[in-house]
């Protein structure tokens, strides 16, 4: 009569081939790594929290202009003095510059989600006393993700996915998935044509929200 040898475990096999196990541990590690590198699970539980403040520029021509009027002055003033050895009663006076007028709403809008994540908040383009253009994000939270940018885009917020990163200027990356948050705008940007605001995932060629930006 034979004697049947019981089956080995798969734990008892593994243990029989080390060569084999270290290969399977290795290969293991390497997706993992990959997975936590290109996908970056983890930022779907870690924010990214910011609070910039609002920028602050003071126009160039108006310190032009300050110094310019306390240069004539100063010549004026030596000019009277070296005629009638007196100084006149506002020879000493520079006029005051005028004080810059504060920053200009240009237009405005209310983020929205797309594609199942949730963004929330307002952005806003401002012009700044120097003529300079900044898009500002204020109360904004969005989901957090991998590579994700900031764009203006020539589409709307009808628009899919499949168009609306065709027509785009890239602002940057998002600074911050949580928080107030600003970024500037090139001077030759037609404000007209790219009127939307799009927080788009590079990586994955996917939007995560957007906020069509409408004059006051």
């Amino acid at each position: 009569m034979e004697t049947q040898t019981p089956s080995r475990s798969l734990r008892q096999r593994l243990r029989a081939r080390p060569v084999l196990t270290s290969g399977l541990g290795l290969a293991l590690l390497t997706v993992l790594a990959v997975v936590v590198f290109w996908f970056e699970p983890q930022a779907l539980f870690i924010d990214d929290v910011v609070d910039e403040e609002f920028p602050s520029v003071e126009p160039a021509e108006a310190d032009d202009a300050a110094a310019t009027t306390e240069e004539t002055s100063g010549s004026d003033t030596g000019a009277s003095e070296a005629v009638d050895g007196t100084e006149s009663e506002d020879a000493g006076e520079t006029a005051a510059p005028e004080e810059p007028a504060g920053p200009v709403a240009l237009a405005s809008g209310d983020f929205e989600g797309r594609n199942d994540y949730a963004v929330a908040g307002e952005a806003t383009v401002h012009e700044l006393p120097d003529g300079s253009r900044t898009l500002r994000f204020e109360n904004f939270e969005a989901d957090n993700g991998p590579d994700l940018h900031v764009y203006l885009t020539s589409a709307s917020s009808a628009d899919p996915d499949a168009v609306i990163d065709q027509d785009i200027v890239d602002l940057g990356v998002l600074t911050g998935n949580i928080g107030n948050q600003n970024y500037t705008i090139p001077a030759d940007v037609d404000l007209e044509r790219y009127d939307t605001v799009l927080i788009w995932c590079l990586r994955f060629t996917a939007g995560f929200g957007t906020a069509d930006l409408v004059a006051p």
